[in-house]
């Protein structure tokens, strides 16, 4: 009986050190000593073998799952890693669960931080950060930001970062420059939104019959998708069909 409770508190607290460098909750520790034995096994059914048997496509949906069950939880999980080691990666993490809870001016420092480091050229931390600079109301530094992404990245086809850009030169003020964007990125986008944000400046700007144009192009482009992009793309659909419908 010695030999079997000491195995049970060993298995404890290998679970319990799992628990910790992972940072899950802190309710386990103490379910882990509180029930010996038990208390591992189910730690182990609950968190550590859905990791290792699901595909990845299922730990996104379970990941989706749990960020909605605890808006909160990846935010702890990466502050967690960063107070282990303060590196380029655990920065980005900790700058993206800002972004997710629209807290940019959090995130804004922890990204600016993470790109002076070896992901200085990193597409998605530069996009990223830009994100961040966006939010913030930064739009020139955003700007700046993704035109050396581009640099960076010549060759390289980005359409969330390019959208990005035409919206911070709309709201830079620099509007002319925008449609142009607008114009390149909604031919390779891959969704309606560019093409609706070019509708909408063009609105804007006083610009009616092209901005019918882009609205029409969204309601025909939607006729002939498949239902989820449809589903996906309501947003903008019923935006170009309420568009349509005014004139």
């Amino acid at each position: 009986m010695p030999v079997l409770l000491g195995a049970h508190v060993l298995v404890a607290i290998l679970c319990a050190i799992h628990a910790l460098k992972t940072g899950r909750q802190m309710y386990w520790v103490f379910i882990l000593f509180a029930f010996p034995g038990l208390g591992s096994i189910v730690y182990v059914v609950v968190e550590v073998l859905p990791g290792l048997t699901e595909s990845p496509q299922a730990r996104s949906a379970g990941s989706a799952a749990r960020r909605a069950l605890d808006p909160g939880r990846e935010l702890r999980e990466a502050r967690h890693q960063l107070d282990v080691a303060r590196t380029p990666t655990n920065l980005r993490r900790v700058g993206d669960a800002y972004l997710a809870m629209d807290r940019p001016g959090d995130a804004l420092p922890l990204l600016q931080e993470a790109a002076t480091g070896i992901l200085s050229d990193d597409e998605g931390l530069l996009t990223a950060k830009a994100r961040a600079e966006y939010g913030a109301g930064l739009y020139s530094d955003a700007i700046a930001t993704l035109e050396g992404l581009k640099d960076a990245h010549p060759r390289t086809s980005m359409p969330q970062a390019h959208l990005l850009y035409a919206r911070a030169l709309e709201a830079e003020g620099r509007e002319e420059d925008a449609l142009e964007q607008y114009q390149n990125v909604s031919g390779y986008y891959p969704g309606a939104e560019a093409r609706a944000r070019w509708a909408l400046l063009l609105e804007k700007k006083e610009r009616g019959q092209e901005a019918a144009e882009r609205w029409q192009e969204i309601l025909t482009a939607a006729r002939i998708a498949p239902k989820f992009a449809r589903k996906a793309q309501r947003e903008w659909i019923d935006m170009a069909r309420s568009r349509a419908t005014a004139r």
